[in-house]
């Protein structure tokens, strides 16, 4: 039998492979929440040449390390655009991929392909123009020059190790890594000639670096600064930490980057057990592996580490696999087009927006919910001067970037609260605004809390509150904190009756009224995208990308504009019903139906919301204590007329016209549906006739009064 010669073949459909990954899990559009804090920051640096964190923030008095890490991310928007940064981030992703793959390949052959392509889905969070995507290349390149150094000590070779570290702690903020690197390397089986690394030279090498990371603003601290965001477990406690990107990465539940650091995990355990002849190796894995699972967000550059850790140690001491004659069973061809169809129903789960842990959709641009033009109109124009409170980095990075003069900043960002010691009075001031804790009132640790004194001692002109965050936008309708926007990606929102905010909430007050009560009907979002966002997988499919849509559902709901909420619902319940837009439709009907009780001053609500409610709360597995409270009655059933029940499964599944079409009767339940489906579908007119003529037939009804009700916010 002939044994054919695949190598060549094998080499293309490597670099094939790769690339559609590559393509799949970075060409996406740029949704990093710190973007614009970060080109803020890249911004600052490049016009002042000094720390920008004191600049940005009025709480921060300490200059961090990485102080430059914005800059290489502001320098490409200015000189090529967005379409730059895309460029950027796409050919740094793929450059990194094939790279680690090429050092490995003539050695490892397919087993580097799998490592390294393992490695690279894992760590899909870094491929955004942001430093977790700097750390990732430092790595690799500490990781490269130090093999380098090993082979040959000598001076020139570490110059070049100690300047990577030096640009890696003014670049990033994970250079600690690099010192992990540095030490262990060396000692690894399989890098070294046949010539003996004295303990001293690499000694030397590893004062170099720790001298190299401390050049720096923050200078001897930078190594502290570094190992905190490394392992914040050792300093605060955990369920603080679940709150926000440093929580243990098995938190977010089985997403394609827990499977991938499990299966790396597992591999390198089993190796390190059976064929592995050194403890150095065991060490390094520890090293990168602990990190890794306790703070998702130094995930990807440890995953990275990992990758080269067992690339390194398969090519020192490979592992037979012939034992298990796969070639008996499997053909070459075979296996490879297996693999080929595997890779390739991934990658469509990936470019789909499908997959979980992996969001975006194949595109171009920034994504919809980092866009800051409705902000910008806002607030731009508007000279506040003071601070400003964000819920989120997304929020605090577009404020610095929209107010550039500096005349109001945030306090400080959650991650120089953790440098500070600080986390929790963040945190906790979040909560408070969160659950509309509004006076002084005493904690479970005996301090006192609140969010009004808080604020006015901050002098806090500004709140920010991301779009779709529904329990913030509730804990504030009846707050003297009032929005400036509906619609924007972050909502303004200025303190009622303060001389520069007024004139703004004042004027949204129309818009709130003309979305609730007036005539106007949502259109689903284009499936080729925004301007800002090219969403290349709708232009393919046909698709619309749904996520901006039920965050404003959402943001309606919070605002207690039901009726808007809803319109924007119909479609999605019509045409893409999901989980997530059945959820949404639920709490509306939920809500109203609580609201009916109170105005009605009965046991239960009229048959529209109860039914739609009851038959639409099967389809939502989701916690619903943001909805309102609810009390089980034991009521005597009514009688309910076929058609209002067949009218209300239309309704429930977005089909409204057919809903309406069906409720010809006459009784006060049916005319009270009609009127509200017709409100709903944006024919208030239609819904006034109807709402009077339900007064007029049924005076003493139940549901005249909230008929009523709704004809007066109708004129």
């Amino acid at each position: 039998m002939i044994e054919h010669d695949y190598s060549t073949i094998d080499r293309r459909l490597r670099r094939g492979l790769l690339f559609v990954i590559t393509v799949s899990f970075a060409l996406t559009p740029i949704a990093a929440p710190d973007f614009w804090w970060q080109l803020s920051r890249g911004r600052v640096a490049f016009s002042e040449l000094a720390p920008p964190g004191p600049l940005l923030t009025a709480g921060t008095n300490v200059a961090e390390a990485d102080w430059l890490s914005g800059l290489p991310f502001y320098l490409t928007l200015q000189i090529a655009g967005f379409s730059g940064l895309m460029l950027m981030k796409f050919l740094a992703a793929g450059l990194l991929a094939y790279s680690l793959m090429r050092h490995f390949e003539t050695r490892l052959n397919w087993g580097a392909f799998a490592i390294v392509s393992l490695a690279f889905v894992t760590a899909n969070s870094a491929w955004q123009p942001t430093p977790r995507l700097l750390d990732c290349w430092f790595l690799l390149l500490t990781w490269l020059f130090t093999e380098r150094w090993a082979y040959d000590p000598n001076s020139k070779k570490m110059v070049a190790v100690f300047l990577t570290l030096l640009a890696w702690a003014n670049l990033a903020p994970l250079s600690l890594l690099g010192i992990i690197v540095v030490a262990c390397v060396p000692w690894l089986l399989g890098i070294r000639n046949d010539h003996v690394l004295l303990p001293k030279q690499s000694a030397l090498l590893v004062l170099s670096a720790l001298i190299a990371i401390m050049i720096t603003p923050r200078g001897w601290f930078t190594p502290y600064d570094s190992f905190m965001q490394l392992f914040p477990g050792l300093f605060y406690d955990h369920g603080l930490l679940a709150l926000t990107v440093w929580k243990p990465t098995f938190l977010n539940g089985a997403t394609i980057e827990l499977l991938g650091l499990g299966i790396l995990t597992v591999g390198m355990m089993i190796y390190l057990v059976v064929a592995s002849r050194g403890w150095i190796e065991s060490i390094a894995c520890i090293l990168f592996l602990i990190p890794a699972w306790t703070n998702q967000d130094c995930l990807a550059p440890c995953v990275i580490g990992i990758a080269l850790l067992a690339c390194q140690c398969l090519a020192a001491h490979p592992i037979s696999f012939d034992r298990l004659k796969f070639t008996r069973y499997v053909s070459p061809l075979l296996g490879r087009s297996l693999l080929a169809i595997g890779i390739l129903v991934l990658s469509l789960k990936s470019v789909s927006g499908t997959l979980s842990g992996q969001s975006q959709r194949l595109g171009w641009g920034i994504t919809p919910e980092l866009d800051i033009t409705l902000l910008a109109q806002s607030i731009g124009p508007v000279n506040y001067e003071g601070t400003a409170h964000g819920m989120d980095i997304a929020s605090t990075g577009m404020l610095t970037w929209i107010k550039a003069d500096r005349k109001i900043r945030p306090v400080r960002t959650l991650r120089q609260a953790l440098l500070q010691g600080r986390l929790y009075e963040e945190l906790s001031l979040n909560a408070e605004i969160s659950n509309g804790w509004e006076f002084q009132h005493p904690r479970a640790d005996n301090s006192w809390g609140g969010w009004w004194i808080r604020l006015k001692n901050r002098n806090c002109q500004l709140l920010l509150v991301p779009n779709g965050d529904a329990q913030t936008i509730r804990a504030l309708v009846n707050s003297r904190w009032q929005p400036m926007s509906v619609d924007a990606a972050v909502i303004p929102y200025g303190w009622s009756g303060e001389l520069l905010s007024s004139p703004k909430i004042v004027a949204l007050l129309t818009v709130k009224d003309f979305l609730n009560r007036k005539q106007w009907t949502y259109s689903l979002p284009n499936p080729s995208g925004t301007p800002e966002c090219s969403d290349w997988w709708g232009i393919l499919t046909g698709s619309p990308n749904l996520h901006p849509a039920l965050l404003q559902a959402r943001t309606f709901r919070a605002m207690e504009l039901y009726t808007a909420a809803l319109r924007v619902l119909q479609p999605l319940l019509q045409h893409y019903s999901s989980p997530a837009a059945r959820r949404e439709f639920h709490l509306c009907q939920k809500e109203l139906a609580y609201r009916e009780k109170l105005e009605i001053g009965h046991l239960h609500p009229s048959l529209l919301r109860s039914h739609a409610s009851d038959h639409s709360a099967s389809a939502s597995d989701f916690d619903l204590d943001d909805a309102g409270p609810f009390i089980k009655e034991l009521v005597a059933p009514r009688p309910v007329p076929d058609s209002l029940i067949r009218a209300i499964e239309y309704y429930i599944r977005g089909d409204w016209e057919a809903a309406l079409n069906i409720l010809s009767t006459n009784d006060s339940e049916s005319l009270y549906a009609k009127a509200q489906i017709q409100l709903e579908s944006g024919d208030p007119e239609g819904a006034k006739e109807t709402f009077r003529k339900l007064i007029q037939l049924y005076p003493d009804d139940q549901l005249a009064k909230t008929s009523q009700n709704m004809l007066d916010s109708l004129q």
